[in-house]
């Protein structure tokens, strides 16, 4: 009996003691980069404050959140720092030890961190390091000291940069994810990257700050050269378990999901644990060379809007630069953009240099414009040039040129002019094709372009030619040698007219009238 007492004390005096130790333990020091891996645990980590605001929902809480920035590398972890909110928080740039319980919530984690203690320099003298750009943090506190000013702003993207874009809405936030930030900025991207800038990438960017009155808000105005990419963002692991709407915000970003590879007579799809679970999914030819029908793995491409599908698909073989060429041409021509930026430097030069027209140019006219992109999606750069010598033939709009050019500054029209004296053309692009119904306001960005029209064509009392809509009273005007409506009536039945699209008043009605010209 007395053992069994001596090993009942025992067994007491150990689980005290382990208890005393899970109090008095200090906790693990982790990196940032593995905060997923300790879910419900108090840890430590070490890093430098970029941001910070006091009682974030304006609810009068004692609670300030921070932004820690990892030691020489670009993680950042949120820290919700429940404590008196008039507590002084060390400058920004200090480089400080957070004690907190990782808390994961709705795909979104954190620390959460409390009493005075929790937050503490990480030596005694509270040093920090010296930034080369402004935080987001510093221009949030007073804007207008920045006002109409051009700033160096260090922070993360909202919103992936593609290439092939020439204008981009996006923010720039003081944290990778959308969820964890606690300052946006709103910015306007003008021009064209060379690249894809991920969603999450780690930039600085020079932009100038103003006020916008019309929006009520601060906005960063920043030309696409002036985007320095630190660190670029990393894949976003996507869950069966997130709502479908909430893939609305992932669009454009590279992304991953584990599924099942699927193919039925409505195409291919991604299908998850739930019999409910569906992406649509677009392979690559390399899935199609290689079977992928039941295949499950964790499957990464660009999450795209699918116009063709009408849903938000999975993209494996996405390349933003296949639909519109980038204009990568070889060490003897010079680049348009070098002229744009500094005229002055080249005028009087005589250089070679490529790009594509950019509309129509008649053979009885020798003015138009040549830019760096086949259309104006992929275009950052137009200048006017003036064709010097005859041309018979129409260079269409898209066209490629090659050609050769002095470079001249014109005082009357205050800009800079390439006064083409030869030139070499590509293939012309194929010709757009009309939809019935569509309208003015689309129709009218073909105007002197070759296009395509499915119709009947018809002769009226005077003579005119038509090509009417089938089923219905639409018409435009058809001009053309007058066999056109003969040539229909012996086919029987709708053809397509490749033309070019013109307009003309009708003053007896006072209205414009759109024309086919397949003269």
């Amino acid at each position: 009996m007395a053992k069994l007492w001596v090993m009942f004390f025992t067994s007491l005096l150990l689980v005290s003691a382990m208890n005393f130790y899970a109090v008095i333990r200090e906790p693990d020091m982790i990196d940032i980069d593995d905060i997923h891996e300790y879910p419900r645990e108090t840890v430590k980590v070490e890093g430098v404050l970029t941001s910070f605001v006091v009682d974030p929902y304006g609810e009068q809480a004692d609670r300030i959140d921070l932004q820690v920035r990892e030691l020489g590398g670009h993680s950042v972890v949120e820290v919700r720092w429940y404590v008196d909110r008039d507590n002084d928080i060390p400058p920004i740039g200090t480089i400080i030890t957070v004690e907190g319980e990782v808390t994961e919530w709705n795909g979104r984690i954190w620390l959460s961190s409390n009493g005075y203690g929790a937050i503490q320099c990480a030596d005694s003298k509270c040093d920090g390091i010296e930034y080369t750009s402004l935080q987001i943090v510093e221009v949030a506190m007073n804007p207008s000291l920045y006002s109409n000013m051009s700033v160096k702003i260090d922070g993360y993207l909202s919103e992936s940069l593609e290439p092939d874009v020439t204008y981009h809405s996006l923010s720039l936030l003081d944290n990778p994810s959308y969820g964890n930030a606690d300052h946006l900025l709103y910015m306007q991207i003008e021009g064209r990257v060379m690249d894809w800038i991920e969603a999450g990438s780690h930039v600085e960017i020079s932009g100038w700050l103003q006020y916008d009155q019309r929006s009520l808000r601060w906005r960063l105005l920043v030309q696409a050269t002036a985007v320095e990419v630190i660190s670029q963002g990393s894949i976003v692991d996507l869950s069966w378990e997130l709502e479908p709407q909430s893939l609305t915000y992932e669009v454009g970003k590279l992304v991953s999901i584990d599924g099942i590879a699927n193919r039925n007579s409505e195409g291919w799809w991604l299908n998850g644990p739930s019999p409910t679970d569906k992406l649509c999914l677009l392979p690559s030819p390399y899935d199609i060379e290689n079977d992928i029908e039941g295949n499950e793995r964790e499957w990464a491409g660009r999450l795209v809007w699918s116009t063709d599908e009408a849903m938000v698909c999975l993209d494996r073989g996405y390349n933003a630069s296949a639909s519109n060429p980038s204009g990568e041409f070889g060490d003897d021509v010079t680049d348009l953009l070098s002229i744009a930026e500094s005229p002055f430097d080249y005028l009087g030069q005589n250089l070679t240099f490529e790009g594509w027209v950019t509309d129509p140019i008649s053979p009885d006219y020798d003015k138009g414009y040549v830019g760096d992109g086949a259309d104006y999606f992929s275009r950052s750069t137009k200048l006017r040039i003036h064709l010097i010598g005859e041309h018979s033939e129409w260079i269409e709009g898209g066209q490629p040129i090659r050609f050769n050019a002095t470079i001249i500054w014109s005082e009357s029209e205050g800009r800079v002019i390439l006064e083409v004296r030869t030139w070499t053309l590509g293939e012309s692009p194929n010709p757009n094709r009309l939809n019935w119904g569509d309208g003015y306001n689309s129709w009218k960005w073909d105007i002197g372009k070759l296009v395509i029209l499915n119709g009947e064509a018809i002769m009226d009392e005077d003579g005119n030619q038509w090509i009417e809509r089938s089923g219905s009273e639409e018409s435009v005007c058809l001009l053309g040698d007058g066999s056109e409506a003969s040539q229909q009536d012996s086919i029987g039945e709708p053809i397509d007219w490749i033309g070019r699209l013109s307009t003309r008043e009708d003053s007896v009605g006072n209205t414009m009238q759109f024309c086919l010209d397949i003269r």
